[in-house]
């Protein structure tokens, strides 16, 4: 029975080999759930600050900008806000996870790393040069000059700058409360809430979780007027108030296999001047202009203050013309204007217009965090101001 003892030992060997193999998958797959549920876990202790009055924590936020960090942070949207010409970058930012990884030396000098599946676009700021690499392209893109508008990218997206942001777009008259302390990436954070008082605004609450000695923000999250989850969040899964080292700041250099574009933002001027929708009207939908832009730009303007603002960006006809038709698809409102129509889409948090001004065809994107029946007030009236010069 010489074949049955080798038929035996060998059911034994493949049997130790994938007890052996069925271990270390055991053991991969801990060590996995460990790294999962580590940020959770840490989250969950107890978390005891100082005593820090709201105010005061307030002002640390917006005095943050000179702290150096390093960290990864995932950014979730759940907006619902349909992909739209012009505004398709916007609508992916609101829509699902964004990671992102940062280093942080200064406003002059950081890079953030948006992470998709497959994919990965940095952005560095070198001074006052501002470089994007594409991985996936092989493509490094230098961008010079300052812009005379620009849409949310997802750099805007990390938790500093956009609490940052947010709380600078305040009203004097909008609330600040205390929430309950919380423990962000390790660190005990120490929380404010901001009521917005505004009716326009689609906001009902902005909370920020900052290090309560340096006043840099962890955590965000937006909540709509009437939701009753956040729609945005933006948190800290790891983070190090460390400055990075130069040269995690420094950007592949051109080479064979790296390609090198030198783009001038301000183009889009000439690409906004050519449009000579003419000028806007000083006053929308009873919210006064708050942006005065150079003259060759007339056609771009922000209404509102505080969270109840809105901007007013002309676009193509072609471009505005596919706005509304994908809008309609989506289940946006149609709107007649009287001179001209229009499709409006509303979201818990953001309300966009894209709209035709009849009969020269001034096409228009309107958008913001406002109550979609301020937007269609503000159509109307912009459909019958102004001509062509």
């Amino acid at each position: 029975m010489a074949w049955w003892r080798d038929v035996r030992d060998r059911v034994v060997a493949v049997t130790v080999v994938r007890r052996e193999a069925a271990r270390r998958w055991l053991v991969v797959g801990a060590s996995a759930l460990v790294l999962v549920s580590a940020p959770a876990a840490v989250s969950a202790l107890p978390a005891k600050v100082p005593d820090t009055a709201v105010a005061t924590l307030a002002a640390r936020i917006r005095a943050s900008a000179a702290q150096p960090f390093q960290g990864y942070a995932v950014s979730t949207g759940s907006a619902g806000l349909p992909a739209l010409p012009q505004l398709g970058t916007v609508a992916d930012l609101l829509n699902g996870d964004t990671r992102l990884r940062v280093w942080y030396a200064g406003t002059d000098r950081f890079r953030v790393d948006v992470i998709d599946d497959g994919t990965e676009r940095d952005t560095y700021r070198l001074g006052g040069r501002e470089l994007v690499w594409d991985y996936g392209r092989g493509e490094v893109t230098e961008v010079t000059g300052a812009p005379p508008v620009r849409l949310p990218r997802g750099a805007d997206l990390v938790p500093p700058d956009l609490a940052r942001r947010l709380l600078s777009m305040t009203d004097p008259g909008d609330r600040l409360r205390p929430l309950p302390a919380r423990r962000i990436a390790g660190i005990a954070a120490a929380g404010l809430r901001i009521e917005p008082v505004s009716t326009h605004s689609t906001v009902g609450h902005v909370d920020v979780w900052a290090d309560p000695r340096t006043g840099l923000p962890l955590s965000v999250s937006v909540t709509g007027k009437h939701a009753t989850q956040p729609i945005l969040v933006s948190t800290f899964l790891d983070v190090s108030l460390r400055a990075p080292t130069p040269s995690v700041l420094t950007p592949p250099a051109a080479r064979d296999g790296i390609g090198y574009v030198v783009t001038d933002s301000t183009d889009v001027s000439q690409v906004l001047a050519d449009r000579r929708v003419g000028p806007l009207p000083d006053e929308l939908a009873g919210q006064p202009r708050t942006s005065t832009p150079p003259a060759d730009l007339a056609g771009i303007g922000a209404y509102g203050t505080g969270l109840a603002q809105f901007v007013v960006l002309p676009v193509p006809p072609g471009i505005g013309f596919d706005a509304m038709r994908r809008a309609a698809r989506a289940g946006g409102a149609q709107l007649d204007f009287p001179d001209g129509e229009g499709v409006l889409i509303a979201t818990p948090l953001v309300s966009v217009l894209a709209m035709d001004a009849d009969p020269v065809h001034r096409t228009y994107l309107l958008a913001g965090l406002v109550d979609p029946a301020l937007l269609k007030q503000a159509g109307a009236e912009l459909s019958s101001f102004g001509s062509v010069r």
